[in-house]
């Protein structure tokens, strides 16, 4: 049977029918303050589940930290969020995700009433959060030293591997390529990353101009042994959001 994906923002559903390597998209605006609001949602999933079995619900929004597995202690996950994200606002639910693969734990909030959809209407086991995704993905690949950017549409994932160690995964706020390139440029300086590297782009936006940020990139040398890769938004949803466990 085909395979169903639900991706959420804030702002939008991202519903994806999944058959051996294809992928077909439809995205739908949310509106959850909005009256019948959950009701126009569900039209058309119930109308995917007619046909596909639902694979995973996902959630993206920059709310997120990561813990070390070996300290983990889910009674005190409020207070690891906090380090990082302040209080947790009342309408969201905080949850967490185990990535076993790094030996972190990735913790974050969803609103909950997403968490109570995908629970009682769905019966989805865990909202999983689409950055927990790429760190799978990128780890799969056993990197040494590799920089991956995840393009969303208000936001940017940075991932940086160094010397096969995970040094950084943070989601930042942009308006145009150039805020993304200073940003890399600081956290390569930051960091200390070699000259020689690998950077992986993909665009979960849709309108992520590489051609334009590729031309700025090759302004500064800093970044002119940077082997730069790019994956557009169909590639990232088939190898990323829709891909199975075992592929990660």
């Amino acid at each position: 049977m085909s395979r169903l994906v639900l991706h959420y923002t804030d702002s939008t559903l991202l519903l994806l029918e999944s058959a051996q390597e294809t992928v077909v998209a439809q995205s739908f605006p949310l509106e959850p303050d909005k009256p019948f609001a959950r009701e126009r949602m569900s039209g058309p999933i119930k109308n995917a589940l007619e046909s596909h079995a639902l694979q995973r619900v996902l959630w993206f929004s920059p709310h997120f930290t990561l813990f070390p597995r070996a300290l983990f202690d889910p009674n005190q996950l409020e207070a690891y969020y906090q380090l990082n994200q302040g209080a947790l606002p009342a309408n969201q639910h905080l949850t967490y995700q185990i990535i076993a693969a790094l030996d972190l734990v990735l913790i974050y909030s969803i609103p909950v009433w997403l968490y109570d959809y995908a629970k009682y209407d769905l019966h989805a086991p865990q909202v999983q959060h689409s950055v927990a995704r790429q760190l799978l993905h990128l780890s799969a690949l056993h990197p040494k030293d590799h920089v991956m950017l995840l393009i969303e549409a208000t936001h940017f994932v940075l991932i940086a591997v160094k010397d096969s160690k995970l040094m950084c995964c943070t989601a930042n706020e942009y308006q145009q390529n150039t805020d993304i390139l200073y940003f890399l440029l600081a956290h390569q300086q930051k960091l200390q990353l070699p000259q020689h590297l690998e950077l992986t782009l993909y665009d979960a936006s849709e309108r992520f101009d590489f051609t334009a940020f590729e031309v700025l990139l090759g302004q500064f040398k800093d970044f002119e042994h940077f082997n730069c890769t790019f994956y557009n938004t169909p590639t990232y949803q088939n190898q990323i959001l829709c891909a199975s466990s075992e592929d990660l």
